[in-house]
């Protein structure tokens, strides 16, 4: 029967006086508190039986030769195979020439290599008790390594940012418990708000919260190493105090920057890295340096965990903003459609009512002239009055039903536009001035009269996504219609188009003399659901998907330039010919800041 506290030893060998000198040498020796169970078997079939069952050992010590001339190296590829990855193997022999040490440790995995000549008993001693703390070693890398998988299991049930948050500060209590220490972690140093997660010793962290901060920002303004442990005087702190200072990126954001800039400000969609670092504070008179050095481990282990699962659920979140934004975009363009199907509908009721009537006047006209031709008393200037109004009513008429036409074209153009993906080559004013037509009930209705301008002699010719292009466009006129002027104030928009002759590409300056946006809204304008506009219906995600497609479809940009009470003013950069997108793959183009 095996005893539980106890250094079970796995003795190998033909020679029986082997096993007993073993025996003596290691039967009143005790290490860590625990004495030695030696198991003797003595051939290699033995041995091999005797593991087959599932016992395990923290050492083994085999003899080379037994049966065969190789028996003990056949056996240590069995023990590897069948025995924990703990065990440990002293290869034992007293033909030394047969088996070299060099070729045995180069081809073999062992872990000691004793000639039994030169063996005495403090030397066997002192070879176990090294083979036993390695095996310890790697059983609590082990251990470690299962604790860690049972923490990234637990951490896959998280949903929330809120449930991670009180789930790390359960796990940093039992780091405080079992290393008697305290310890403040903070995951973003830049975030609007503490980003901090302490424990139950509230009045500590209350008190030492703010230098606590200032330390973490000043590690990474130095540029100290990150995931390695700094001592608390480098950084303003006491003795005792430790900084662990980190980085989470998402993918493969822009290097770390201080302060961490806003993504919307710059223009750049990439996620910056998030700074952070965990403070722990230990008694400097009585830690030990292993008992410092076990706890750096767990706060890597801590740390490192928090970055894959607040990654994984940042991604979650921005995937789940991302499929938002591509449902947002399909049916802000199916409603631009119906929106102007409804008012190219009323519009059209108003030309094509006129020429009805026109038409109505040309037939009583005409009827009333073949009535008079046939009449006697006709005069010349009656027959002239009638051709001049039949002349004004087919003017009339041929004006409004060349004025549907031309509304009709439009919105042809501009709805099978909107719902192509295909790059094509066209005149980038025309589909411009489309927008403007198409809107153009609404506009009315706004009281918004927009301009459009372009120098006469430049080529307009562009390639690219009309669709794309003339979504940004209405977005951008449904934007001033709803938000540039007081309602039903109604003002005026200018669209200017010119080539820039740096690239060759197109800039298209959208202005209206309105409100402007205020200055808190303003860095934020182009990051999702921030909106001037809630309370009459804005969800915040127009000036996003413009951004977004400019950036992923258009391969542009656009920046804004506003004030308040000063109007605002979009400047689109686009260029001469867009990168050509894989069918299928638009969708997949959108990212979030």
């Amino acid at each position: 029967m095996a005893r539980e506290n106890a250094w079970r030893v796995l003795v190998v060998d033909d020679d029986p006086d082997v096993h007993a000198v073993t025996r003596l040498v290691l039967k009143n020796k005790l290490w860590r508190n625990q004495g030695f169970e030696l198991t003797s078997v003595h051939s290699q079939a033995e041995a091999e039986s005797l593991l087959a069952s599932g016992v395990s050992y923290h050492v083994a010590v085999v003899d080379v030769v037994m049966e065969k001339q190789e028996s003990g190296l056949e056996l240590c590829s069995t023990i590897r195979s069948t025995c924990p990855r703990s065990t440990r193997i002293i290869l034992r022999t007293g033909q030394a020439g047969s088996v070299p040490e060099e070729t045995v440790l180069n081809e073999y995995d062992i872990d000691y290599y004793l000639h039994k000549l030169d063996m005495d008993p403090a030397k066997l001693f002192s070879v176990v008790r090294a083979c036993l703390r390695s095996s310890q070693d790697i059983s609590t890398l082990l251990a470690y390594g299962k604790q860690l998988q049972s923490f990234t299991k637990a951490l896959q049930r998280v949903s929330t940012a809120d449930d991670l948050k009180v789930f790390m500060g359960e796990a940093l209590q039992f780091l405080e418990l079992k290393h008697n220490c305290t310890a403040v972690f903070n995951y973003d140093l830049y975030a609007e708000s503490d980003a901090v997660i302490g424990t139950g010793k509230s009045l500590y962290l209350d008190v030492q919260r703010p230098r606590f901060h200032a330390a973490l920002r000043a590690g990474h303004e130095q540029r100290l190493k990150l995931m390695s442990e700094h001592p608390g005087p480098l950084l303003g702190l006491e003795d005792g105090h430790y900084v662990i200072l980190f980085e989470a990126r998402e993918g493969d954001g822009g290097a770390a920057q201080i302060p961490r800039p806003a993504a919307a400000a710059t223009g750049n969609i990439a996620v910056p890295p998030a700074l952070g670092g965990l403070v722990f504070v230990t008694n400097a008179e009585t830690i030990s340096d292993n008992a410092r050095r076990d706890l750096v481990a767990d706060a890597r282990i801590f740390i490192e965990n928090w970055c894959i699962a607040y990654s994984t659920l940042r991604l979650r979140e921005r995937l789940a903003q991302e499929q938002m934004l591509r449902d947002r975009m399909y049916h802000d363009r199916l409603e631009s459609i119906a929106a102007m199907v409804t008012g190219v509908a009323h519009e059209l009721n108003t030309p094509l009512g006129v020429a009805r009537t026109a038409g109505s006047v040309i037939g009583d006209l005409t009827t009333e002239f073949v009535s008079s031709a046939v009449s006697d008393g006709s005069s010349a200037i009656h027959e002239e009055e009638l051709v001049s109004d039949l002349s004004e009513s087919i003017r009339l008429m041929n004006k409004n039903l060349d004025r549907a036409h031309r509304l009709i074209q439009s919105f042809r153009s501009l709805s099978t536009s909107q719902m192509s993906d295909q790059r094509i080559e066209t005149d980038i004013k025309a589909i411009i001035d489309d927008c403007v037509e198409t809107i153009g009930p609404e506009l009315k209705k706004g009281h918004l009269s927009v301009t459009v301008t372009a120098a006469p002699a430049e080529d307009l010719r562009w390639n690219g996504y009309p669709g794309h292009l003339s979504q940004v466009l209405v977005n951008l006129l449904q934007n001033a219609i709803r938000y540039a002027y007081e309602p039903g104030e109604g003002g005026t928009v200018t669209i200017d188009i010119s080539r820039r002759p740096s690239n060759g590409g197109f800039r298209v300056v959208f202005a209206d003399q309105g409100r402007g946006v205020s200055e808190e809204i303003k860095p934020r304008m182009f990051e999702p659901f921030v909106t001037s506009g809630r309370e009459i219906g804005g969800t915040g995600l127009g000036l996003a998907i413009i951004r977004n497609i400019m950036a992923n479809i258009l391969g542009g940009s656009i920046v804004c330039d506003t004030a308040p009470g000063k109007g605002t003013r979009f400047v689109i950069d686009l260029p001469l010919v867009c990168e050509e997108k894989p069918s299928g793959a638009m969708p997949e183009a959108f990212s979030l800041a």
